[in-house]
């Protein structure tokens, strides 16, 4: 790994600065004067792959984290912010395996965890999301967003599961339009309400129609 020029190391501090301050595109000006003096320093490419994502520059980012892990391939927060950046170009695949690779190299990097239960999230995938932040809390516990997040999870995988369950009692019921609603208008708070009172209904079907039969 090249050591870093002195007078590249004083564009890196101030980039460092700059995003201090949130200045993020004129850190990404200081961390190329930096790499134009040491391009083989690959925690320049992955602070200015940091910069970029800030300013919503993914697919740049991205090319810097690869850059980083060219030169250093076992740094887990380089696979992490790829990770982060392919999320948001709609590459969830890509974004999970970053985050596995993350965590091969650390188990208790922690924003491995919150990005992968992020985009897990996304893909709809609750359960493996749900322990995502779980393994978050494990690490710390005192993490109030990952609880957020863990709970958010929890909520959108029994809406999801009362939106299959709806589907399913279409076929041999008319489904109450309250219990409708609640899928319909995330009610939340009413999602176990709503399972019961349905699974109560498909019941008295099907007793009916053992009793008819």
């Amino acid at each position: 790994m090249a050591t870093r020029d002195e007078v590249a190391g004083r564009w890196y501090h101030r980039g460092q600065a700059l995003c201090t301050t949130r200045d993020y595109s004129k850190a990404v000006v200081c961390y190329d004067k930096a790499l134009e003096l040491s391009p083989n320093d690959p925690v320049l490419w992955r602070r200015k792959g940091f910069a970029l994502i800030k300013t919503g520059r993914y697919d740049e980012a991205a090319a810097c984290f690869d850059k980083a892990l060219a030169i250093d391939p076992d740094d887990a927060t380089a696979w992490q912010r790829k990770g982060y950046a392919l999320a948001h170009l709609g590459e969830h695949e890509g974004a999970v395996a970053c985050c596995d690779k993350a965590l091969r190299l650390d188990p208790e990097h922690v924003l491995a965890w919150q990005s992968r239960g992020w985009v897990l999230g996304v893909m709809c995938r609750y359960d493996e999301a749900t322990e995502c932040y779980e393994a978050v809390l494990s690490i710390d516990p005192e993490r109030g967003s990952a609880a957020w997040h863990r709970d958010r999870m929890r909520e959108r995988r029994d809406l999801a599961a009362l939106a299959s369950e709806i589907r399913e009692a279409e076929r041999v019921i008319e489904v109450p339009a309250c219990i409708r609603d609640v899928a319909e208008e995330r009610d939340y708070r009413n999602v176990d309400l709503a399972r019961t009172v349905l699974r109560e209904l498909a019941r008295r079907v099907e007793r009916a129609a053992i009793q008819r039969g």
